[in-house]
């Protein structure tokens, strides 16, 4: 076969690819993105390195603990979002740590939200507690606190009608052992991240669980290299 003939070819596959992925309801950035990837990972623009000086730097593992928690004010619907959120780092963050095998890094562990939610019982004035001395008692290594604000899953004078979930978060990394904040950002947050969506389209509580989805998939991303197509909120 001649290259005029291979080239043919080669533009048919791909063009039979891309026809075949949009047909299953991917976006077509999405779609370029399945077609082109050759498995480079996104790198984490605040990844859990310990400092040179600690003396944990060589172990295995690197444990994190999660502080979630709501700004004064916040609606009551948002009641259980600490949790919510808790929950689906402690899963997300392991799995995603846990896909970078070749790159050689150290397992990654989260203090479990039962754990935590353990230790706030047992201690009422848990928030006068600097987080880096949390993290000391549970045995993190790192400490995220985030601050959730202006979360709401509604347009305003929508009358509830029209879907359009917001929050304004702060997180503040700590490296327990380490005086001080590590590193803060800020990560205001939209889903969908275009548009609108009809309240007909889904039930509040699927669009509910999208929403918590697509915030933990953010948070996760700024600490753990991650592929650009498997992301929940890549094509949101």
């Amino acid at each position: 076969m001649n290259r005029s003939k291979a080239g043919k070819w080669a533009r048919r596959v791909v063009w039979a690819t891309l026809t075949a992925v949009l047909t299953i309801g991917c976006s077509p950035l999405q779609t370029i993105a399945f077609i082109f990837d050759r498995g480079e990972k996104v790198p984490a623009k605040y990844p859990f390195v310990l400092g040179k000086d600690n003396p944990k730097k060589d172990k295995d593992e690197v444990v994190v603990l999660l502080l979630p928690h709501l700004a004064p004010g916040s609606a009551r619907e948002f009641a259980t979002a600490e949790r919510e959120l808790a929950d689906k780092l402690a899963k997300m963050l392991p799995e995603m740590a846990k896909e970078n095998k070749e790159k050689k890094s150290r397992k990654l562990r989260v203090v479990s939200p039962t754990q935590v939610d353990k230790f706030k019982m047992t201690n009422p004035q848990w928030k006068q507690i600097p987080a880096s001395e949390i993290g000391q008692k549970l045995g993190a290594d790192f400490v995220l606190e985030i601050e959730m604000d202006k979360m709401r899953l509604y347009q305003p004078g929508s009358l509830n009608n029209i879907y359009e979930g917001r929050a304004e978060v702060e997180v503040k990394i700590y490296e327990v052992g380490v005086e001080g904040v590590k590193d803060t950002y800020m990560l205001p947050f939209a889903y969908p991240r275009t548009g609108v969506r009809s309240v007909d389209a889904i039930p509040v509580s699927k669009f509910r669980m999208q929403f918590f989805d697509n915030l933990a998939a953010e948070i996760a991303q700024m600490h753990v290299d991650s592929n650009p197509t498997d992301s929940i909120a890549a094509g949101r």
